[in-house]
């Protein structure tokens, strides 16, 4: 069944600390993105402020979980931002930032066994490569990799005593922020924005989303998340709303250039070739209540047994929150962690079957707490494709 998405950008007014793990430590680094959860609890605090729990649209969108909240990645104005999966590799010294050109992706390369010695060394200094993570600037099509650097800030702060109202000695704490934008040349200051989707079943999209937009105005409203929003973090306003799909370039396109590019590095021409990248955190189970980390296989995406499974580049994590209604921390919640990539091969009789079910998964998500966020991926996605012209 069809979604209606809204593409929803979000424009900080103060720095934003969303915290990786719970604040237990000296210091905690923050998430360099919203993740789905958060910004469906700042919409949930509002609607319970303005209309309480029993209201029906509450329900339906935050009960029921009709309206699905996805992760919104960081970017400055006119960006397309895509995060960098397991597979990407970059320059050891220099990184991706400094080094765009060591860019290279190793996914068709594990699953053909199709090595080169060429691309284990950064082009530019002749440096060993290694894993890089963050986000890219652009959709990988063109082969081009810009890197999305982000500026950051660290605040710290005394334990206070209960007793005399003083610092505690010997209590020093710190946290680390995103500033609300950044410095480029000429002093001009870049705003930083987080950029997302949400949906809902079209046949439920109009009435879900004119509900939601009539107690949260666009332009009119302003989200809190993360730590210390009362000392005046983590303050967002919703910039644009638009009707727009979350991948522009079409299935067809993506799965017959992964294809291409499999056939070119000597691909079974009787076989078809595709790859899942997670976009976010997976949270699957087996039929036992385990979660399903490193033993993922074919079968948990209900395609034929005849499907192999030929790489897998994967990151397990535990993924804490905190829940503000109940002022209670979430259950953690073990996942394959965004970014993680599988490599798939099939008889090419097949292929008609496995893109219908692809397709259908890629909309609707995969595994638990799919309305958090949780659950997306992205066939084919074109950031394995563009180094394989490399190969001789």
């Amino acid at each position: 069944m069809s979604r209606i998405w809204y593409k929803v950008t979000l424009t900080p007014e103060s720095p934003v600390a969303v915290l990786r793990s719970r604040a237990s430590a000296q210091f905690v680094k923050t998430q360099d993105y919203l993740p789905g959860s958060t910004v469906r609890g700042a919409f949930a605090e509002i609607f319970i402020n303005k209309r309480g729990t029993d209201d029906p649209d509450f329900r339906s969108i935050f009960v029921e979980e009709k309206i699905f909240f996805g992760d919104f990645l960081p970017r400055f104005p006119n960006q397309l931002t895509n995060l960098i999966p397991l597979t990407a590799r970059a320059c050891k010294r220099f990184g991706l930032k400094g080094h765009p050109k060591s860019h290279t992706d190793l996914l068709l390369n594990h699953m053909l066994n199709a090595f080169d010695e060429e691309n284990k060394k950064c082009p530019e200094c002749g440096e060993p490569i290694d894993r890089v993570s963050g986000y890219f600037i652009g959709d990988g099509k063109d082969g081009e990799i810009a890197y999305l650097s982000l500026d950051r800030q660290l605040r710290m702060h005394v334990g206070i005593s209960r007793k005399t109202g003083t610092a505690y000695p010997g209590l020093l704490f710190s946290y680390e922020m995103l500033t609300e934008g950044k410095v480029a040349s000429g002093r001009e200051t870049l705003p930083l924005q987080f950029v997302g989707y949400l949906s809902a079943l079209e046949e439920d999209a109009n009435e879900l989303f004119e509900g939601l937009w009539k107690v949260i105005p666009p332009q009119r409203e302003h989200l809190s998340v993360g730590k210390a929003c009362t000392r005046g973090l983590g303050e967002l306003r919703i910039e644009t709303i638009e009707k727009k799909e979350p991948v522009e370039i079409s299935f067809e396109e993506r799965w017959e250039a992964f294809n291409r590019a499999a056939y070119e590095w000597n691909g079974s021409q009787e076989k078809c070739y595709f790859s899942i990248t997670f976009t976010s955190h997976l949270a699957l189970k087996d039929e036992l209540g385990r979660p399903v980390l490193g033993n993922i296989r074919p079968y948990h995406f209900s395609l034929p047994e005849t499907v192999e499974l030929c790489a897998a580049f994967l990151n397990p994590e535990v993924v804490s929150g905190w829940n503000a209604a109940q002022g209670l921390p979430k259950p953690d919640t073990h996942a394959l962690g965004r970014g993680s990539v599988l490599g798939f091969s099939a008889p090419k009789s097949l292929e008609a079957e496995i893109q219908t079910r692809l397709q259908t998964l890629e909309t609707e998500g995969i595994g638990e707490r799919r309305a958090e966020g949780f659950g997306r991926f992205v066939v084919c996605h074109p950031i394995h494709i563009p180094k394989q012209k490399e190969k001789n």
